[in-house]
């Protein structure tokens, strides 16, 4: 899918009259591994949407931000966050986890910050009314709450165990979103994960993935999900674009201290400007 270039500025960190949300300005730049700006490998791995088949990189995201003396100050160091490699363009920045709910949809990469673009930070209540109203394709009702459920739960063994955990939890991600009854082994669903490809290791790979996706589901399922009154508030944020949700990369973190920056419409609030997001994610074959 063609990356969506939005409309380059620079929001500056100011009291602003009452708006209706937070909007955070993003730089994005190519990132190849866990030596290069802070982010990290991911695994590729075979797998099916929509019909047709795609081998992914998936894994991680690094959110870089552009100015972390203003986010520290602001809202404090986030979970989650880390430090850009020595050597890297944003060497010492600080960085944010975390993983893209968008299946088929890229996010604008560049070596430089030439490229800006803008994001809502958005409770998953606020963020699912946006993904049913603008018809993203695919998405399962309840499939963001599972998400977050998902991210809480175990982003501490995803981001922790290397490229197995993070590509388990960024295809569990995809899963609860696209599919009613999330199981990644081969051909069930909507989105699933395949074992036919005639390569041994990507095979290796997809295997180990669904076998480890199918605890965290039969946990999730044995706690009904969090249950009725789970609720990711202050833990889980989703960022969507302000203008057009199905035509731009969405991201989910763990987050608790930018959630408690998303005000109540019509409350003056403070626009934290000058952050920069890194995501690599490719995919080959068909599609995006």
């Amino acid at each position: 899918m063609r990356f969506k270039n939005l409309m380059s500025g620079l929001l500056l960190g100011s009291f602003l009259a009452p708006v209706e949300a937070v909007v955070l300005e993003f730089h994005s730049f190519t990132g190849l591994s866990a030596s290069v700006d802070g982010t990290l490998d991911g695994a590729t791995v075979a797998d099916q949407y929509g019909g047709h088949q795609y081998t992914s990189y998936v894994g991680s995201l690094g959110l870089m931000f552009a100015d972390p003396s203003v986010v520290e100050d602001i809202i404090g160091t986030p979970l989650g966050s880390f430090r850009g490699d020595a050597g890297g363009a944003h060497a010492g920045g600080l960085g944010l986890m975390g993983f893209c709910i968008d299946s088929e949809t890229g996010f604008g990469v560049s070596a430089t910050t030439d490229q800006t673009f803008y994001y809502e930070p958005m409770s998953w209540e606020v963020a699912e009314a946006r993904y049913l109203s603008e018809g993203v394709g695919g998405y399962r009702a309840g499939g963001l709450k599972k998400a977050a459920y998902l991210l809480e739960r175990h982003y501490v063994e995803a981001d922790a165990g290397g490229d197995l955990e993070a590509a388990a939890m960024q295809a569990a991600i995809w899963e609860v979103l696209t599919d009613s009854d999330p199981n990644l082994n081969d051909g069930r669903g909507n989105y699933f994960l395949r074992t036919d490809t005639g390569d041994a290791t990507l095979n290796q790979r997809s295997g180990e993935i669904a076998a480890l996706t199918s605890q965290w589901f039969a946990e999730a399922d044995a706690a009904d999900w969090g249950g009725s009154g789970y609720d990711p508030l202050d833990r889980v944020l989703f960022w969507l674009d302000p203008a057009d949700t199905g035509a731009n990369q969405s991201v989910i973190t763990l987050n608790p201290n930018l959630v408690s920056a998303v005000p109540e419409p019509g409350v003056a609030l403070l626009v934290v400007g000058g952050l920069g997001l890194a995501l690599r994610r490719r995919r080959n074959a068909m599609g995006a």
